[in-house]
């Protein structure tokens, strides 16, 4: 079964009422191309080729981008919905507001709560297992001898 690496950090923020409070953050191992996850789609006895999948993916990619921005929802089956979200700066006047004042945009997933997939915060934590940073070497020394660490705790 797939971990995920936390790894612990102290807040040394001298302004926050959290100081020198333990927090944990996800570590990533690498992050992964499109070739790589197509790659990744092939070894899961795809019937699909190589070239196929990377093609419906970047027509995809493609497509939900001119989507989103025409202001359009785009729902990827049990995965979620893609969506614009707008950052603005406030005007005193309505009339004084315009497309000026939107500084950013973020393009958002809204997890599919109803289906196949539990994406939800509570449902990924319930499935999830994790493992420290700390264990890592510990680990690897222990599967070249043929055994598990058993250990699911961070």
């Amino acid at each position: 079964m797939a971990k995920l690496i936390v790894k612990k950090y102290q807040n040394k923020n001298e302004k926050s009422s959290a100081l020198n409070k333990w927090y944990g953050r996800i570590l990533y191992t690498e992050t992964l191309s499109t070739e790589d996850f197509v790659k990744h789609i092939c070894e899961h006895g795809s019937p699909f080729d190589r070239a196929t999948i990377m093609g419906v993916l970047m027509a995809a990619c493609d497509c939900m981008i001119e989507l989103v921005k025409d202001s359009k929802k785009v729902r990827l089956g049990d995965l979620g919905t893609f969506y614009l979200s707008a950052g603005t700066k406030g005007e005193e006047k309505e009339e004084d507001f315009g497309a000026d004042n939107i500084e950013r945009l973020h393009l958002r997933l809204m997890p599919n709560h109803k289906h196949s997939y539990p994406l939800d915060s509570v449902s990924l934590r319930k499935s999830a297992s994790f493992r420290g940073i700390e264990q890592l070497a510990g680990e690897d020394k222990e599967n070249k001898d043929g055994e598990t660490d058993g250990n699911e705790g961070a």
